[in-house]
């Protein structure tokens, strides 16, 4: 008799125990929905914050400066950087973007009077004109809503970099309440498996600066030797454009060939070879000199997570597809494959 009241017990508990972890499972993914945004927002922050916090620390280990001091050069540095580069190019940069707006919007037009009698050509303006008409009226009624967006995006900002410095600043404060909510024999693990998240994010963020320094540099000395007109422009535009993996490119590709395909053919193929040869450098040679200290992401894991984040989360979701991965892949391998099949190869996929 006791015996069948404990097997009840025991299958009441199970029961009880699975309702609650579906509840909780249920309640997390709903709040994750209904607060993408910020947790992305706080995503982007520790991004930031560990990279920051890792160059500060380097510096630190070789100049014995503290780790806040080294932080404050740091951010000195990039500030100055930041002024020196606007100095120097800023007015010119600002120049060639009204002039590639200006000329796009030129492009369009002998576009439309080379190719508009005929019947595709006809058929592309009907349903531009259709979807210009629509977003003349969409764009008049919504100014307040622009305006209001602006504000937020600068408060978003502001939020951003004062919860980098924060995380940065004191990272342990943090990552010790976020491990006393597990029991306390897992607690160093998960410590253990934080830090490493955080490592592969680190040179994950280091190497993409790397890449978009060298595509844009590349990009804009490359259009200069063929005389692409707003060559710096369209060189920062790749550059920046690269932070996001295959999409970027393909985006930044899209001003410049319909600029060179107002100057003819020639110039036309011209900038697709550029253009093909800097992203050749970029994915063939400096990537895997980058993946050497990060995580190995399969090319299709990434396009999966940026089409499926992309769709979930808007185009926050694609910008941190990369690095939401990165860590996705490391807490998988680290937390399943090594912990619940005890599987140590799985420690490999870190780079480490």
């Amino acid at each position: 008799m006791f015996g069948t009241t404990n097997r009840l017990s025991a299958a009441g508990w199970s029961i009880r125990d699975t309702i609650l972890w579906v509840f909780g499972v249920t309640a997390g993914c709903l709040m994750i929905w209904l607060l993408h945004q910020e947790l992305l927002l706080v995503f982007l922050a520790t991004l930031f914050a560990v990279s920051l916090r890792g160059a500060s620390e380097w510096i630190s280990r070789h100049t014995r400066l503290p780790t806040r001091w080294a932080m404050a050069v740091i951010m000195l540095l990039v500030v100055a950087a930041f002024i020196g580069f606007w100095w120097w190019v800023g007015p010119q940069l600002v120049q060639q973007g009204i002039d590639l707006g200006k000329t796009l919007t030129q492009e369009g037009g002998n576009l439309a009077s080379r190719y508009g009698h005929t019947d595709w050509g006809r058929s592309i303006l009907e349903k531009l004109s259709s979807a210009g008409s629509q977003a003349a009226e969409a764009m008049a009624g919504s100014m307040l809503t622009a305006a209001t967006s602006t504000v937020g995006a600068i408060a978003a900002a502001l939020v951003l970099i004062v919860t980098m410095l924060y995380f940065a600043s004191s990272p342990d404060l943090y990552v010790k309440g976020l491990i006393h909510l597990v029991p306390q024999s897992r607690r160093a693990r998960v410590h253990e498996v934080l830090g490493k998240v955080a490592a592969v994010l680190r040179w994950w963020f280091l190497g993409q600066l790397i890449d978009m320094a060298v595509v844009g540099l590349l990009t804009t000395i490359g259009l200069l030797i063929i005389g692409m007109p707003m060559a710096l422009a369209l060189g920062v535009i790749a550059g920046i454009l690269t932070f996001v993996p295959y999409f970027g490119a393909i985006l930044a590709a899209i001003p410049a060939l319909a600029i060179a395909l107002g100057q003819g053919m020639h110039m036309t193929f011209l900038t697709a070879v550029v253009f093909g040869v800097c992203h050749f450098v970029e994915g063939y040679i400096m990537s895997p000199m980058v993946q050497d200290r990060m995580v190995k992401l399969p090319p299709a894991l990434l396009i999966l997570s940026m089409t499926f984040l992309g769709s979930l989360l808007g185009p926050m979701g694609i910008v941190l597809a990369t690095p939401l991965a990165a860590a996705a892949l490391v807490l998988v391998s680290e937390f399943y494959v090594v912990d619940v099949l005890k599987d140590e190869s799985g420690r490999d996929v870190t780079g480490h």
